[in-house]
């Protein structure tokens, strides 16, 4: 188990937010049958349950601190067991403050991605980092503040929308340079402006997923779409093309909901199939 790597001169640092009850995982990836789990049940599955975790990375790049993600937020949260997200902590314990995050850039617009985004005090919204830009992906803001949605949305309401008030957010679109070591790529298809994070520094690449992948188990089977995928066949685009494109360029891949140990990883080929592996 590793919980930083190096790509190039990128640090970068994995954390836990929060581990929320595990799912039955018919329940979980709908379009899949439950004995087609059979040969993934051991490496996969926790006594026959799917386990996410709810992680986030920061980067270190040139002087920056850029967090990718910002949890499920403080809690308790009734729809997860009550259970309580533990950031800020995590943060400092590797030696991050809130005042050290330059930048937060969202993969999408969950739950579980803009929880500690604001602060609240006296019923008043204040950034968590507030040294920060919020980077927002321009068609997730356009989808998920659409008045209909937002009723469904209520995190959206008190994570996100306040963002711009406060003056602290900027929408992005398309290849979104953050650093000259950081970027982002549309994936559409989970939420219709998911992004990858890209990391290239010396030579080296690395990606931060977001929800392309939920378990490593999509890394074997592409096609298992999660029933919070918004637009599956999109999804099973982007998948695809990524998990191609970390394979062919030798990427660091970083994703947030697998297990600690496995959270830092590479997409490997074995007899012609693709695994997830490890660092």
């Amino acid at each position: 188990m590793t919980d930083r790597v190096s790509i190039g001169n990128v640090e970068a640092l994995a954390f836990i937010d929060m581990v929320p009850p595990s799912y039955d995982p018919t329940e979980f990836f709908p379009n899949v049958p439950s004995d087609a789990w059979e040969p993934y049940k051991s490496d996969h599955l926790e006594n026959g349950r799917l386990q996410l975790y709810y992680g986030c990375f920061a980067l270190r790049s040139q002087g920056q601190v850029v967090l990718v993600d910002t949890g499920m937020g403080p809690g308790p949260h009734p729809t997860r067991g009550n259970r309580r997200g533990d950031l800020l902590n995590q943060l400092r314990l590797q030696g991050i403050n809130p005042d050290d995050v330059s930048i937060v850039v969202h993969t999408h617009l969950h739950h579980d991605h803009v929880g500690w985004n604001l602060t609240y005090e006296g019923g008043k919204a204040g950034a968590t980092f507030p040294k920060a830009r919020y980077l927002v992906p321009r068609a997730d803001w356009e989808h998920f503040t659409v008045p209909s949605v937002l009723e469904t949305a209520p995190y959206v309401r008190d994570s996100v929308v306040p963002l711009e008030g406060l003056g602290v957010m900027d929408l992005i679109e398309g290849e979104h340079t953050i650093t000259p070591e950081i970027s982002t790529v549309p994936t559409p298809g989970h939420t219709p402006g998911h992004v990858n994070v890209i990391i290239s520094s010396q030579g080296q690449m690395g990606a931060v997923v977001g929800d392309v992948l939920h378990s490593k188990v999509q890394v074997k089977e592409p096609g298992w779409s999660s029933r919070a995928d918004l637009d599956v066949e999109l999804g099973l685009r982007s998948r695809e093309a990524m998990l191609e494109r970390f394979e062919r360029e030798g990427f660091i891949v970083a994703a947030g909901h697998f297990k600690p140990e496995e959270h830092f990883g590479r997409v490997i080929v074995v007899q012609g199939r693709r695994y997830w592996q490890g660092l």
